[in-house]
């Protein structure tokens, strides 16, 4: 790629085989690799003289790899810590609570997060990533051990983020 332009509000899907690199390049977005062969601006701020904690305030990134807290948490108090990391949020609560709605979840915030299926802990990570209200949105394997009903609920609530909120999701 000689040069790649993002546009606050839109929706880019990297598709490739296997270790074409969609992941790293997600990982160099994200800050979590680094990069000294190339620029990468974010708002128009190479994101190499940007502190790490001032950039993840405006981003987001759903991982492939799932990691499952080892003490027991519910799903809300799971949601509830990743959320309240954004401080730009003045309700949280009410976030996760709009959020568990739109992808029903709201009967399962009880339930001890690390005895989830591998589909409902990325369900849920998708709706904490949802919930914190950033900027952009790093969705890697976007519909990874999700069936076609859950996709379908996920693409009308990013439908909504990208249109009326000015989300970027990648």
């Amino acid at each position: 790629i000689k040069k790649l332009e993002i546009h606050r509000g839109s929706c880019y899907v990297l598709y490739g085989d296997i270790g074409s690199g969609k992941t790293s390049l997600l990982n160099l977005l994200n800050k979590s690799e680094s990069n000294d062969n190339d620029t990468i601006f974010y708002e128009m701020e190479d994101i190499n003289k940007i502190k790490k904690t001032a950039y993840h305030k405006d981003v987001y990134f759903v991982s492939q790899e799932i990691k499952t807290p080892w003490f027991k948490i519910s799903i809300y108090d799971y949601m509830f810590k990743q959320v309240s990391r954004y401080k730009h949020l003045s309700n949280p609560k009410k976030k996760i609570q709009d959020i568990a709605g739109k992808m029903n979840l709201k009967s399962s915030l009880n339930r001890d997060y690390r005895h989830l299926s591998l589909g409902e802990k990325r369900w849920v990570e998708l709706a904490t990533a949802i919930a914190a209200d950033t900027k952009v949105l790093f969705l890697d394997g976007f519909g990874q051990y999700l069936g076609d009903d859950k996709i379908n609920i996920l693409v009308r609530v990013l439908y909504r983020k990208i249109n009326y909120d000015g989300v970027t999701v990648i």
